[in-house]
């Protein structure tokens, strides 16, 4: 072969060189089959040549680098069916994308606001009152006003009410609470509430003399709260023989001389919460007297608009004429010299009423006792 053939063969083979240099055959096996209907997973597209799914390339940058679907694990559609092929999918439901899908986007997505009190306790007249009007949820802390006029004897002061009531009867409380959420969230409440009258164990606090030997019988009273009264002792030391009853009556035979002292306890009826009121009483028991003495060494309390009676006793009392000597009986309270009685409605103000009376036996005596009456 002359050169110019070596030439040419040298030529034709560097050519053919070049031309395999040149020759571009990726392997493509490692991605995933078009479907029949040539398409792919989201994010891939079909190349029909190859007939396999190659990741797409988007026109702001370059394509990234991503593995390929693992056939074994998931071969169909994503499950959430998004758009987005994201790393969060949207399953949280929230228009923010944030960790709280609440409307207020704050830091308390719990409990709503809301007034936690249903109703207000019981009062009770003369005796300091206290309630709270409690809240919950939101975002404290809470304000409080009242809505309507309150009682005047009552204010409202960060939740708290308070006041003494000077007397019985039906109260309403009319408040508004609002937490520090921006807006705040708002609720309003109306409550009623009674005042109660107040459960006194009206006495008498010195009971009428005893006699040993003698049948004995007092009455024990209350006033205020609701009637009817239940009555027991709660500590006595005597006498032997006279038992107080559930209604108030001391009776019995005492067996023994002495000044008695008893811790005595009233009940009344309430339904929503019974009252329960305490006194000390005493009971002096002697022999029987000769000339004519006072039995009666003190008087029951009264309650103004409640009625009220009592009857005065002497020793001995075989013919007794009784007369109110001096002073004046709380308004509405008057007196039966007949009887010895004394009955009525107090409408007075309250207060204590100093009175005299006077019992006289043309063969036992003349005596007169002056009394107290405290009316509530």
């Amino acid at each position: 072969m002359n050169s110019r053939g070596v030439l040419l063969g040298l030529g034709l083979l560097g050519a053919m060189g070049l031309t395999f240099a040149c020759q571009f055959a990726p392997d493509l096996s490692r991605f995933e089959s078009c479907a029949d209907n040539g398409s792919c997973n989201p994010g891939f597209t079909c190349l029909h040549e190859a007939r396999r799914c190659l990741p797409d390339c988007g026109a702001l940058g370059p394509c990234p680098i991503e593995e390929p679907p693992d056939a074994s694990s998931d071969a169909g559609p994503d499950e959430d069916g998004g758009s987005d092929a994201g790393p969060d999918g949207g399953s949280d439901g929230g228009s923010d994308g944030g960790t709280d899908a609440g409307t207020d986007g704050g830091m308390d997505a719990g409990v709503p606001f809301s007034l936690l009190t249903e109703r207000l306790p019981l009062a009770i007249e003369q005796t300091p009152y206290t309630a709270d009007v409690q809240a919950q949820g939101g975002i404290p802390p809470y304000q409080f006003r009242a809505t309507e006029a309150l009682p005047e004897w009552l204010t409202l002061d960060g939740g708290t009410l308070s006041g003494t009531p000077p007397r019985p009867g039906t109260f309403r409380v009319a408040v508004e609470a609002s937490d520090t959420n921006t807006p705040p969230s708002q609720q309003s409440a109306t409550y009623t509430s009674r005042v109660r009258a107040m459960l006194r164990l009206a006495g008498p606090a010195i009971l009428v003399d005893g006699y040993s030997g003698t049948f004995y019988t007092e009455k024990i009273s209350a006033t205020g709260g609701v009637p009817p009264y239940s009555f027991k002792v709660v500590s006595s030391n005597g006498p032997a023989g006279v038992t107080l009853l559930l209604d108030g009556s001391v009776t019995g035979t005492p067996s023994s001389t002495g000044t008695y002292t008893s811790l005595l306890q009233v009940t009344d009826s309430d339904p929503d919460e019974p009252q329960v009121a305490t006194r000390t009483v005493t009971l002096s028991v002697t022999g029987s007297p000769l000339l004519l003495a006072f039995s009666t060494e003190s008087l029951p309390d009264a309650r103004m608009g409640t009625p009220y009676q009592y009857v005065l006793r002497v020793a001995p009392s075989s013919n007794v004429t009784w007369k109110l000597k001096a002073g004046a009986l709380p308004g509405g309270i008057g007196f039966n010299p007949d009887t010895a009685t004394l009955s009525g409605t107090p409408n007075v103000a309250p207060g204590n009423y100093t009175v005299t009376f006077n019992a006289t036996d043309g063969l036992l005596g003349n005596v007169d006792r002056t009394f107290t009456i405290t009316v509530h």
